[in-house]
């Protein structure tokens, strides 16, 4: 925006001060190192400025400016916020051109009945911050929270001070003056006083823990307060190693564990007919009739196989220095054929109900994973942390599909749901209605289904053993995987109308909720076995989103509870049958 000016300063006389020798009193010199001539401009006015060729900074006295100029000038420009430039032209007043070491007088004056306007006695200051959450502190008075790391306010002329501090990084200090001209704004970053610590250690898989909490695998690379902190390197079934650390702000430092010790144990199977394969954990290990020495302590899932035989799967506790034992005989396939009425195709089973009506299942082999927030599940919610590793020792079967309303209406004579449809999910049941449901079921089928741990309907969301790291159970495209919020229409949709996960199971993101048989409890941080849930509380688990939710409701990691008795036209079930 340009300034309007309405008033013009006024040359009253410009003249030769012959008998003043201030010019050689004071002198300053030019570029030729002779003395300047000394312009005395008398105005009796604040916040003058000067243009032409001039030699340093004009100085200011009581109703007067002195003004330095080297030898030959003939022009002085004269400037103000309140009025008009004013140029005076020496030769105008007979002077002409000013000479070395003399005194000049410049008497000037202000427009008749004009008034200075009134200055407010102060200006804004202006001061960013990063991080923007920092406190700032002005002449000793905190500030008032900001937002956006920008902070202004009125102060008075003089020199102030600033103080910047947040936590984790080093305070900065230092002043600034106020002034009637325009502020440049101060930028003040505070440089993080954390430490930067890096471990490592030969063993692979080994978690990290620091003061007791764990912070992920190693290597690991990250940021600690100054300070004592506790560093352990653990792994199941080896030796931990602890080492105490003390560091100060910025420093930058490298732990190396060495190589963790295994905890071992042996194992003597004894199984008939000779000749039969073992199997630990899923990997080949000999045949029987063997000792097998140096295994891991800790819980175990071994395997004995042989063609022509049904396998026997036993879970063992390997405990350090001892031997666990395991006997039996095999049975062939014609004494270990499937119950009748149960018909097999690879990994999955079909179990017939009544009246046409079946429910497929899925075998899940046991394996160990990673549960909760982990790298792949964007923006985790409170709950989903810490996480941590599960093993589940034993193989089991999940619902292919989420419970029809068809299978519900076949096995309780009803069918509660919101939206009908008998290839559509059943909803508005209960945890409690669930359980009903499946005595019942069991009682038809003589079978043992039950609702799934919260560790198997993860395990499975995420594929088991087939897992390729998806955000979702089976795509990190949702819509290719799930009926949600964006693409649902708001209702529910025919089970297995999606694209399945890694290990054939459908709708296991999206469409209903499916109850859990956990109650809602806290993580830890530590590695678990066949994890069960909270030992009680006043909600049930339920996982999966729904055609209601968006697309962070429907990631395999994230958790729902309700109250047992609750029901909604978004909450359905889905079974586990244990081998």
């Amino acid at each position: 925006m340009s300034t309007v000016f309405a008033q013009k300063l006024k040359v009253e006389s410009f003249k030769l001060a012959s008998n003043d020798i201030t010019a050689q009193s004071h002198p300053r010199k030019d570029l030729n190192n002779l003395n300047c001539a000394l312009v005395k401009v008398g105005i009796a006015l604040d916040g003058v400025k000067f243009d032409g060729s001039i030699m340093g900074e004009p100085v200011q006295k009581l109703g007067e400016y002195w003004v330095y100029m080297p030898k030959g000038v003939s022009m002085l420009q004269v400037l103000h916020k309140n009025y008009t430039p004013l140029m005076v032209n020496f030769y105008d007043y007979g002077v002409g051109k000013v000479e070395s070491g003399m005194t000049y007088i410049l008497t000037l004056s202000k427009p008749s009945g004009s008034t200075e306007p009134a200055d407010a006695g102060g200006n804004f200051y202006a001061l960013t911050v990063n991080p923007k959450n920092a406190v700032v502190t002005i002449d000793g008075n905190q500030q008032t929270v900001s937002t956006d790391g920008e902070y202004s306010a009125m102060l008075p002329y003089g020199s102030h001070t600033y103080k910047v501090e947040a936590g984790g990084y080093i305070s900065k200090s230092g002043s600034f003056t106020i002034s009637s001209s325009d502020m440049t704004p101060i930028n003040v970053s505070l440089v993080s006083a954390m430490a930067t610590v890096s471990v490592t250690c030969p063993t692979p898989a080994v978690s990290l823990y620091v003061d007791k909490k764990s912070v992920g695998t190693i290597p690991w690379t990250g940021s600690l307060k100054e300070g004592m902190h506790l560093v352990e390197a653990k792994k199941e079934g080896y030796r931990s190693q602890q080492r105490t650390i003390n560091l100060s702000q910025q420093q930058k430092l490298d732990v190396a564990f060495n190589e963790l010790v295994a905890i071992q144990g042996n194992l003597s199977v004894n199984y008939k007919p000779f000749g039969a394969d073992v199997y630990i954990d899923g990997n080949k290990v000999g045949q029987s009739p063997r000792v097998f020495n140096g295994i891991l302590v800790g819980n175990h899932k071994v395997e004995i196989k042989k063609d022509g035989y049904g396998t026997d799967s036993k879970t063992v506790s390997i405990l350090e220095g001892q031997t666990a034992s395991l006997s039996g005989v095999l049975k062939t396939n014609a004494s270990s054929s499937v119950a009748s009425g149960t018909s097999l195709a690879g990994n999955t089973i079909s179990i017939p109900v009544k009246d046409g009506i079946s429910i497929d299942m899925v075998r899940v082999e046991a394996g160990t994973f990673t549960m909760g927030a982990t790298p792949e599940m964007k923006e985790p919610w409170d709950d989903e942390k810490p996480a941590h590793q599960v093993t589940l020792t034993n193989d089991y079967y999940i619902g292919k599909y989420e419970v029809t309303q068809a299978l519900w209406q076949v096995v309780m004579g009803n069918n509660p749901s919101y939206f009908k449809g008998d290839n559509l999910p059943v909803e508005q049941v209960s945890w409690n209605d669930c359980h009903e449901f499946i005595s019942k079921l069991n009682s038809i089928t003589g079978k043992k289904f039950r609702l799934p741990i919260e560790a198997e309907w993860e395990y499975a969301a995420r594929g088991g053993k087939k897992s390729r790291g998806y955000q979702y159970s089976g795509s990190d495209n949702l819509s290719d995987v799930a009926w949600y919020k964006d693409n649902s229409s708001s209702k529910t949709h025919a089970v297995g109308s999606k694209q399945a996960n890694e290990l054939g199971i459908y709708d296991m993101t999206g469409n209903v909720w499916e109850w859990c048989q956990d109650w809602n409890g806290s993580y830890s941080g530590s590695s678990q076995v066949n994890p069960t849930g909270a030992n009680s509380g006043s909600d049930r688990v339920r996982r999966g989103g729904s055609w209601f939710y968006d697309a962070r409701g429907c990631r395999s990691s994230d958790r729902g509870s309700d109250t047992p008795g609750r029901r909604s036209f978004n909450i359905g079930l889905r079974l586990v049958l244990s081998e």
